[in-house]
């Protein structure tokens, strides 16, 4: 009985890791996304930084991958 508990508990533990782990990249990565856009619509010459702007999507997602990554920790 206590261990049915202790697995369920843990579960529900990674989920909200990975749940609240994911939820900040998701809203970096749609931040720079929508400045990006924002920017190449006011200068379309802004469009020769897109390199820049995977690099700090890619800064982002590192943190969502650090959270997946803490679950097999627990």
């Amino acid at each position: 009985m206590f261990l049915a508990t202790t697995i369920s508990t843990i579960m529900i533990a990674k989920g909200l890791m990975i749940g609240g782990g994911f939820i900040g990249p998701g809203i970096g990565i749609g931040l720079i996304g929508g400045n990006y856009l924002q920017a190449v619509g006011r200068n379309p010459e802004a469009a020769k930084f897109l390199g820049q702007a995977l690099i700090f999507v890619a800064i982002v997602e590192l943190f969502g991958l650090l959270a997946f990554a803490s679950i097999f920790i627990v």
